[in-house]
C-alpha cells in the first residue's frame, strides 16, 4: 500500500485515534487489568508469604527501528510463558519442562467479534499420556498455545483480556493423589494491535500481562483412576487472613454401587470471622458473555460457618473474590473431572487447581 505524503504526516495521529478506540471496551471490563509500564519481565521478590509477581509487556511501532515481538515469564517449577504479537503470529505460547508430565494453560478470552462481546474458555495441554491407557507414543509437544487472533491472515486490528491459570501434575498414567505439585500460576492479559494489513509504518502492538505465583500455596486436588482417588479426595488448606479453604472431588459411590453418583466436586471457604462474603464467576463453554458467565454472591452460611459450598464446574473455570472482615483474595480456579466411568475406573479422573491472582 502507497501512502501519499500528506496522509503519512497524519499517521501518528491516526494511530492514536484508534488505539483510544480500541482500548475503550477493554478498560470497562471487570477481568481488565491496567496497562503496566515498565521493562518487560519484571520480577518482583517474593516476601515469606507473598505471592512472586511478574510483569511482561510486548510494545512496538512500526515506525521505531527496534522492535521487540516476543517476552517471557518464568512458570515457577513448570517451565515459561511467551507473549507473540508478530503481523503473522499473535498467540500465548506455554513451554513445559517436563512432556511427561500433566501440564494445563486454561484460560477466559474476552473479545468482540460481530459487535458482540465473546468469551471462550480454553485448555492448553502438553501431556505425553493422553489418559492411564495411553502407550505414551504420541500426545504433544513441549509447547502448546492460545492464539490471539480470530481471521487468517491476522485481521487488520484486535483487542481483548484474558484471566488465566497454570497448573501441573503427574501425567494421566500415573497417580497424582498425594503428590506435592509445582504451585499454580495465575495471570491476566491485555491485547491490542492495529495496522497489521497494512504497511510496516502502521503497524503497532501491545501486550501487557501480571503473573502471580504464591509460592507456598498448592490450592486444589487431583487425582488419576478411582484406586488413586481413595484417600485423596479432599483438600483443607489454611490461608492467612481468610481462614481454610476446602476442595472436594469425590468419586463415591451411592447406595447402590454405580461408581459417580452422589459425589460432590465443590470448594468451600471456612473464614475465620463471621462477616464474610465470596462472589463468584462461573466461566464455561464458549459464546457471549452473557449465555456463558454466571455470576453468585453468598454470605456466610450462619449454621455451617461456611461460605459456599460452590459447585466446581465439570469442565470450566471459577473466579473467586472472597472478603472476609477487612481482608480480600481473589482467586482464578480451572475444573475438570470425569467421575463417572464405571465400566473403566482407572480412566476417571479429577484435576482442580486454583491460583491467587494479584
Amino acid at each position: 500500500m502507497t501512502v501519499p505524503t500528506g496522509a503519512r504526516a497524519l499517521a501518528p495521529l491516526l494511530r492514536l485515534g484508534l488505539l483510544l478506540s480500541l482500548l475503550a471496551p477493554v478498560t470497562l471490563t471487570a477481568w481488565s487489568e491496567p496497562a503496566v509500564a515498565g521493562v518487560p519481565s519484571t520480577p518482583v521478590a517474593a516476601r515469606a508469604g507473598a505471592p512472586l509477581v511478574q510483569r511482561v509487556n510486548v510494545s512496538w511501532e512500526g515506525t521505531r527501528k527496534k522492535r521487540v515481538v516476543e517476552k517471557s515469564a518464568v512458570i515457577p517449577g513448570i517451565g515459561n510463558v511467551t507473549l507473540v504479537c508478530k503481523p503473522s503470529s499473535t498467540m500465548v505460547r506455554l513451554y513445559a519442562n517436563d512432556r511427561s508430565a500433566e501440564t494445563q494453560m486454561w484460560l477466559a478470552k474476552y473479545e468482540t467479534k460481530n459487535d458482540h462481546a465473546v468469551v471462550a474458555v480454553k485448555n492448553a495441554r502438553i501431556y505425553r499420556y493422553a489418559n492411564a491407557d495411553d502407550s505414551g507414543l504420541g500426545g504433544t509437544g513441549s509447547f502448546a498455545h492460545e492464539g490471539l487472533n480470530q481471521q487468517t491472515p491476522i485481521e487488520d486490528y484486535s483487542s481483548g483480556h484474558l484471566q488465566g491459570v497454570i497448573s501441573q501434575r503427574p501425567g494421566r498414567h500415573q497417580a497424582a493423589g498425594g503428590v506435592t505439585p509445582p504451585p499454580a500460576t495465575s495471570f491476566t492479559l491485555n491485547w491490542w494491535w492495529t495496522g497489521f494489513r497494512h504497511d510496516l509504518d502502521w503497524r503497532s502492538c501491545s501486550m501487557s500481562a501480571v503473573f502471580t505465583t504464591q509460592l507456598d500455596e498448592r490450592i486444589g486436588v487431583s487425582w488419576h483412576g478411582d484406586a488413586d482417588a481413595a484417600g485423596h479426595l479432599t483438600q483443607q488448606i489454611p490461608v492467612e487472613g481468610i481462614g481454610d479453604i476446602l476442595v472436594r472431588c469425590d468419586n463415591d459411590p451411592d447406595a447402590n454401587g454405580s461408581a459417580g453418583q452422589g459425589g460432590e466436586q465443590t470448594i468451600a471457604i471456612q473464614p475465620v470471622a463471621d462477616v464474610a462474603s465470596v462472589y463468584v464467576e462461573y466461566v464455561t463453554g464458549e459464546g457471549l458473555v452473557e449465555d456463558h458467565v454466571e455470576e453468585l454472591s453468598l454470605a456466610r452460611d450462619p449454621v455451617t460457618g461456611l461460605l459456599g459450598p460452590l459447585p466446581l464446574p465439570r469442565n470450566g473455570m471459577m473466579r473467586l473474590f472472597v472478603t472476609v472482615g477487612g481482608v480480600e483474595r481473589d482467586y482464578v480456579l480451572s475444573s475438570y473431572y470425569v467421575t463417572n466411568n464405571a465400566k473403566q475406573p482407572q480412566l476417571n479422573v479429577c484435576e482442580v487447581a486454583a491460583a491467587l491472582t494479584s
